[in-house]
């Protein structure tokens, strides 16, 4: 059976962190963002889903450099809005341990990304009947040049920022419907 789970956006944290000058991590996150996952727990392989965040909502908690970050040195916000990640399948690698891969798409650019997922805690929703919360940490990393992140300051000295980017995701997803309620609603298609 399909179950259909919703990002808890004021419990989740979509972040990333990058070397400056090849020494000091730089941490953000992005404050605005949506997402869904649906999958069969009997088999993990048919996971889908999509996860989209809001460029513009980039933070880093510096509002010069996060100016930087939305402008056409790097993510272009105004005219590439969203990220766009969709997960595609999970292959089990330990007791509430997947291996997720999925798309990720930035600046009309989509590239492969693989998340290493941890399942933290589930348990029965306290203020929705026949709901479930779902809690899962998730990283990887990517190549920024592969997006078309490119700036790197000024020529001949070492990048201002690294082109390696660490992802990580702390998320809180609250399923949609309790089970009875999908199979009376697929029913009634």
């Amino acid at each position: 059976m399909v179950e259909r789970y919703e990002l808890d956006p004021t419990h989740t944290l979509i972040g990333f962190s990058a070397k400056h000058l090849a020494v000091t991590t730089v941490r953000g996150s992005f404050q605005k963002f949506s997402g869904w996952v649906a999958f069969d727990r009997s088999d993990p392989g048919s996971l889908t889903g999509e996860i989209a965040v809001d460029i513009a909502s980039l933070t880093t908690g510096t509002e010069q450099r996060d100016n930087h970050l939305r402008s056409a040195d790097f993510f272009e916000a105004d005219a590439h809005p969203q990220g766009i990640y969709r997960p595609t399948s999970a292959e089990p690698v330990g007791e509430g341990k997947y291996r997720v891969t999925g798309d990720l798409t930035i600046k009309q650019t989509t590239r492969p990304l693989v998340l290493e997922v941890t399942v933290e805690g589930e348990l029965d929703h306290p203020f929705y009947e026949g709901r479930k919360i779902l809690a899962v940490t998730a990283t990887g990393q990517l190549n920024r040049k592969d997006f078309g992140l490119n700036w790197d300051g000024v020529a001949g000295v070492i990048p201002l920022a690294s082109n390696e980017i660490k992802v990580q995701i702390e998320s809180e997803l609250v399923s949609t419907a309790q089970p009875a309620q999908q199979a009376e609603a697929a029913a009634a298609r």
